[in-house]
């Protein structure tokens, strides 16, 4: 290879700003010499540049270095297939938090487990989140944004068609996008069919 051997630090986190911040930092002081990252990307997404980025990065003699198993793979066969990859060229891999050394026997054999775990900890956690969303529902609770068009604005909306004026005039008038007005009108147009 040309150049010296470099410890190659990825994270993904979902959403807080601090915590990606927090996740970098712990990389550089697990003496990392480049960090890619995703922001604001979920445990499931296909497309992740950042790991596109660290795995492009990564040459024969280098490691691979992430916080924790489940920050780098989305399932078991992903997690066994990139260690694989990996290990075929060359590179080791380093999860700070499960300290698992995946250059013997053992390390893969628990590799293996934890990455098997962080896929379960997820599914069991999807379960749990949409059970709790379907029993939210059947109680009455809406997700979502609140709608802009308040039934007062509905009906002044209404009032205003019918005196003619136009989508634009009539969204200057309630303080809503055009697009809000104009979807109004054609749901209420096939609400009057």
């Amino acid at each position: 290879r040309n150049g010296p051997v470099m410890r190659i630090g990825y994270t993904r986190v979902s959403t807080d700003k601090q915590t990606l911040f927090q996740s970098e930092e712990a990389l550089r002081q697990a003496g990392c010499d480049k960090i890619f990252s995703d922001f604001a990307v979920s445990a499931t997404a296909k497309k992740r540049p950042g790991l596109i980025e660290a795995r492009a990065a990564l040459k024969s003699g280098d490691t691979f270095v992430v916080l924790s198993i489940d920050r780098a793979f989305r399932s078991t066969i992903e997690g066994l297939t990139v260690l694989d990859e990996l290990h075929k060229q060359g590179i080791t891999f380093h999860s700070i938090w499960q300290n698992i050394d995946t250059t013997t026997p053992e390390g893969r054999k628990w590799f293996t487990y934890a990455v098997a775990d962080a896929e379960y900890e997820k599914a069991v956690i999807s379960r749990r989140t949409k059970l709790a969303m379907q029993a939210a529902k059947d109680r009455g609770v809406k997700f979502g944004r609140k709608t802009v068009m308040t039934p007062a604005k509905q009906r002044r909306a209404s009032k205003l068609l019918t005196e003619g004026c136009s989508g634009c005039e009539i969204a200057r008038k309630l303080d809503i996008s055009r697009s809000t007005m104009f979807r109004y009108a054609r749901e209420a147009e096939l609400m009057a069919s």
